[in-house]
């Protein structure tokens, strides 16, 4: 009785050498396409029946699923309306959705058409890798009772089941009544920033102006003065708590510096009528050991 299995190197050799040879002999017949006298000899692609690539094609989402509503092509128009009624009416069936959440004249409103839209284009893509996954449990069903909650909304607003028949709109019932020429004016205003020191003396006056592409001002600003800095008005300092225990506090202090020259000093008093330079020794700001 022979045995499968292989018991010497020779033998191993001689079968691995035989599969090989029939390898290079498949992949050689297989690979062997006639290339035009024309075309750029290359690595030739795998041949495609004409019928089998437009059954493959035809296997994907139409074209206009997920495109946005309002911009899909004026021809796909019919069939993307067809091919959103009959998922909305599977989607009717399969959860039992009453007329107070999709009501028959769905159509005719903009938002309830759109959220149902959206509604399609999430279930196509929960279910387009045909493979076990969370997609179904954790995004389409999650987001299906907050669609039917937003529906129901859209439909009581409307008001269409409440009075048993389709209520249109008023015409230009969400239309803005625009200001236009405040709007023209706010979107085609320019913003710039520029800054000035203050005069050591005096005031300095300061206006802008717009020029036209010849250099020519076309208009000015009312001028503005900037004043030299009082060197008498009143320094404000304020002080706060930043920290307190059972040995000491930490106090913060914010004043108004108009120049280098001036420097900040601590006093404290027992009194809170004689003041003296608190001992910088005893009393560091930022050097308490915790």
């Amino acid at each position: 009785m022979s045995s499968d299995w292989i018991t010497s190197d020779e033998e191993f050799d001689e079968i691995a050498e035989e599969l090989f040879d029939d390898e290079q002999e498949v992949a050689s017949t297989a690979t062997t396409v006639a290339t035009p006298d024309d075309q750029a000899a290359g690595t030739p692609l795998p041949y495609v029946d004409q019928e089998v690539a437009e059954e493959l094609v035809g296997d994907g989402p139409p074209t206009w699923l997920g495109m946005r509503w309002r911009e899909i092509p004026e021809a796909d128009q019919p069939a993307a309306w067809n091919g959103l009624r009959a998922w909305v009416d599977w989607l009717i069936k399969e959860y039992r959705l009453p007329t107070a959440v999709v009501p028959p004249c769905w159509y005719k409103h903009p938002d309830i058409t759109a959220e149902l839209y959206a509604g399609m284009n999430m279930e196509y893509k929960v279910w387009e890798e045909q493979a076990p996954s969370l997609s179904p449990m954790m995004f389409w069903h999650t987001n299906l009772q907050q669609m039917i909650y937003r529906l129901r909304q859209a439909v009581t607003t409307a008001g269409c089941v409440a009075s048993g028949a389709h209520k249109p709109e008023p015409a230009h019932a969400h239309e803005l009544d625009y200001d236009e020429t405040d709007w023209n004016q706010h979107v085609t205003t320019a913003h710039s920033t520029q800054q000035f020191d203050r005069p050591n003396q005096g005031i300095l006056y300061v206006r802008a102006g717009v020029v036209d592409s010849t250099g020519k001002t076309v208009a000015h600003s009312e001028p503005v003065g900037i004043k030299q800095p009082n060197p008498n008005e009143p320094l404000g300092v304020e002080i706060e708590y930043l920290s307190t225990n059972a040995d000491y506090n930490v106090l913060e202090v914010h004043w108004q510096r108009h120049n280098d020259e001036q420097s900040l000093v601590w006093e404290t008093s027992t009194d809170g009528q004689t003041w003296v330079e608190a001992d910088e020794n005893t009393h560091q700001g930022d050097n308490h050991d915790d």
